[in-house]
């Protein structure tokens, strides 16, 4: 009997394309990755939300997390002030879909980002301060049993494939 070729999804933006708020990508060094076979998903939870390329940077309101967005009593803002809370949770939605399709257990997200970081998150006041905290998709991820880790993170999440 064969074994499958492990699953993890992964910030489209660790892998070159030029997804985030300022159209640029945060490529990662992922040959470790590839090289073991492992099958990367790509998404992008703010452009499966519907928020353009470029876009205004958004973070999670002072003195709230992810997990107040998601009991929807706290939003997402942009630097404008405009609530961005709805594509962000469509995209947080539509992200786990995709998770659950792809029976993937493993999660790749890039740090700092409302969405996707795993361990820090910008502060809330848009002076480049971070906190530590999970963005919305990586919050709803962990609720459904998805281990995550950030770019800094390849090889513990190598280990934990080499463990399964």
């Amino acid at each position: 009997m064969t074994k499958c070729r492990p699953i993890v999804i992964i910030s489209a933006c660790l892998l070159g394309q030029t997804v985030r708020y300022d159209g640029k990508s945060k490529a990662a060094n992922l040959l470790p990755l590839i090289n073991q076979g492992i099958a990367l998903v790509p998404v992008c939870p703010e452009c499966a939300g519907g928020l353009p390329t470029p876009r205004a940077p958004c973070e999670i309101d002072p003195h709230a997390d992810a997990s107040k967005v998601l009991e929807g009593s706290c939003c997402i803002r942009n630097s404008l002030g405009e609530d961005c809370t709805e594509q962000y949770c469509r995209g947080a939605e539509l992200c786990l879909d995709i998770a659950k399709h792809c029976h993937a257990s493993l999660a790749l997200l890039k740090d700092k980002s409302p969405a996707c970081g795993t361990t820090l998150v910008h502060s809330g006041q848009f002076d480049g301060t971070l906190k530590a905290g999970r963005g919305i998709v990586a919050e709803l991820f962990e609720r459904h049993g998805i281990k995550l880790f950030n770019e800094q993170q390849i090889e513990q999440l190598l280990k934990e494939i080499k463990k399964s």
